[in-house]
């Protein structure tokens, strides 16, 4: 029997009911957090072909040849913000990737900065790559990054191809997936992520049209809330609460965009700008109502 997949139309509250409850699955995975991965993967929220993203820093500038640069974007063996662990081997090393405009805003039509090929080195993998000086872009996201490179971080988009259940961190409560093997898509300069041993930013996001940020920060935000909800409607169906981190990290979250929920009400009031980029903004800190979610 196939296990269970979403119905056209069915809410991500409503899969992950029927795929916790479903006899195959509770027969062929009686650990609830691991099914809990599993359905979540069935969901297409953590499955083959979704692209997510994992951050850190680390970069080291070549001097003798302008544009060149080596930055770290991921660490093997040891746990991630998401509870993440990333194998030796699992990236492929000495594939050729683009590097995205920030905050990967190539995903949204910004024209790539630049290409690098993976190499893994020891507990890193690294990207040696090149920013293509030839455009504006690419000379403003190097004089960028050249500013501070102490403090830029670095994201990868990937594709989960196999994840490894028989790990030696498999009974660890703190972690969620292990990742056997990944397909790199792309690499990002990017203000803060998922990474280990990552720092709080405050920089300028160059090269990235404003209305392209706005739209990955709406479809980041739903995505987030789904997920939150789905959880929620889960620990509801056994009886319990998100966990206090989960709840702590989306008080946190509420009370970041209820501030930038005030500032952009202020722009509209001053007719500042009312683009698609706005209006996008706005949905966003409307769907992050979190009054399903947290109570």
């Amino acid at each position: 029997m196939a296990k269970p997949k979403p119905n056209t139309g069915e809410s991500p509250e409503n899969f992950m009911d029927r795929c916790m409850s479903d006899s195959m699955m509770m027969e062929e995975i009686p650990d609830h957090d691991r099914r809990v991965d599993a359905c979540m993967m069935q969901s297409g929220k953590s499955a083959d072909g979704a692209v997510q993203h994992k951050s850190f820093t680390g970069i080291e500038l070549k001097k003798d040849k302008p544009g060149k640069f080596t930055a770290r974007f991921a660490t093997l063996n040891v746990i991630d913000r998401d509870g993440d662990v990333t194998l030796a081997g699992a990236v492929p090393d000495g594939k050729a990737v683009l590097i995205s405009s920030y905050m990967h805003g190539s995903w949204s039509g910004a024209i790539p900065v630049g290409k690098g090929v993976i190499r893994e080195v020891g507990e890193d993998v690294l990207v040696e790559g090149e920013f293509n000086l030839n455009t504006d872009s690419g000379k403003e996201h190097y004089e960028m990054i050249k500013f501070a490179p102490e403090l830029q971080e670095w994201s990868y988009g990937f594709i989960v191809l196999e994840l490894d259940k028989e790990s030696v961190w498999k009974d660890n409560p703190r972690v969620w997936r292990v990742f056997k093997r990944l397909d790199v898509l792309e690499v990002s300069p990017v203000l803060r992520g998922a990474g280990v041993n990552t720092g709080v930013l405050s920089i300028k996001s160059e090269g990235q049209p404003f209305n392209s940020q706005a739209e990955a920060a709406l479809a980041a935000v739903k995505d987030l809330v789904s997920r939150a909800k789905a959880l929620a409607a889960l620990r509801r169906g056994e009886g319990r609460d998100l966990s206090d981190t989960s709840q702590g990290k989306l008080a946190e979250l509420e009370r970041e965009m209820s501030a930038a929920s005030a500032g952009i009400k202020v722009l509209l009031e001053k007719k500042a700008t009312e683009d698609e980029g706005t209006k996008a903004l706005i949905e966003a800190i409307k769907i992050l109502s979190l009054t399903e979610v947290n109570r």
